[in-house]
């Protein structure tokens, strides 16, 4: 059985790892994001 540090370090370095799915996600939101003020600076 696993000390109590070792089961924490384990999860937090699991935790760590940044989910792909969320990280194309954010890809696309900033993109997205760039494109709006964009359109706006052409405007004024």
């Amino acid at each position: 059985m696993a000390s109590n540090t070792k089961k924490t370090k384990m999860i937090r370095k699991r935790k760590d790892k940044p989910n792909k799915m969320n990280l194309k996600k954010d890809a696309k939101r900033i993109s997205r994001n760039i494109e709006i003020l964009r359109e706006l600076e052409q405007e004024e």
